[in-house]
């Protein structure tokens, strides 16, 4: 059913394609699908458009890196310009996160386009001014709420603006990172079987993503930035095997997002005992 939906090309969320497409690389099953003329024929449309949306170029691209889509370098050139504008004139966490990470899947598609950034530090610190003092981030400055999710989404926006930097990030703002990374683990949770996770506290219900995804976003920004920053940010090796137990004892999720959460967390963890 998975795979009709993605035929049928915009009709399927950009981001549950993507998500899909993920799932199946992992699981060693992306040859066996037939999704990549309609998934290109819409990653075309979407990233030759300077109307569409920050989340909607992020998406696309991140599916034409596992598809590798035939797309023109005029193209990338012309996102790339429009994504770093974005980034300094970003107002929330999702800007800076849909925007960098967009540039950092570019860098990764083509060196004939230059996505570096030439004031990393000034938005290390711009996204930094969204943490809290329990290591959760807000999602914008006019926003008075934070949550663990925010967190995994900034780490993983941090990692990338590391990336992308032309000169090294200043070390003192690696270490305030650290800093932020240790105060979040004060808040993790424990079951009785070694298994590590986060429950997301959050006031408003609404944006309250559960255990998995909130445990998931987080492991995705810790390992990110810790091989952006080559092992700077110290992990703590029994909390990374209780992520690991916590994941695995799931069982097999009975939605596709959760199976998502699942499968491309344990190849975050995989990835990062590897490096």
């Amino acid at each position: 059913m998975l795979i009709k939906q993605m035929n049928k090309g915009r009709k399927y969320r950009l981001k549950e394609a993507y998500e899909a497409l993920r799932t199946f690389e992992i699981l060693g099953l992306g040859k066996e699908l037939n999704v990549r003329a309609s998934t290109c024929s819409s990653a075309v449309d979407t990233l030759g458009s300077s109307t569409s949306s920050l989340k909607d170029l992020f998406c696309e691209l991140r599916a034409n890196a596992l598809l590798k889509c035939e797309i023109n370098e005029q193209v990338f050139a012309g996102i790339a310009s429009r994504l770093k504008a974005s980034v300094h004139d970003a107002n929330s966490l999702l800007d800076f996160y849909y925007s960098v990470g967009s540039l950092r899947v570019i860098k990764d598609q083509t060196s004939e386009v230059d996505v570096s950034l030439a004031d990393a530090d000034g938005i290390f610190q711009s996204i930094k001014a969204l943490s809290q003092s329990d290591g959760r981030w807000r999602s914008g400055p006019s926003n008075p709420g934070s949550s663990t999710f925010a967190a995994g989404i900034a780490l993983e926006t941090l990692a990338g603006v590391v990336s992308l930097a032309i000169t090294e990030i200043n070390q003192s703002l690696i270490g305030m990172l650290n800093s932020d990374v240790m105060k979040l683990f004060d808040g993790i949770e424990k079951y009785d079987d070694g298994a590590y996770y986060f429950e997301e506290k959050l006031g408003d219900a609404r944006e309250n993503q559960g255990p998995l995804s909130a445990t998931s976003m987080v492991v995705r920004g810790l390992t990110a930035f810790a091989a952006a920053t080559s092992g700077n940010l110290k992990l703590p090796g029994d909390k990374i095997f209780g992520f690991a137990i916590f994941f695995l004892g799931i069982g097999i999720p009975g939605n596709a997002k959760d199976l998502y959460n699942q499968i491309d967390a344990l190849a975050c963890l995989e990835s990062n005992r590897s490096e």
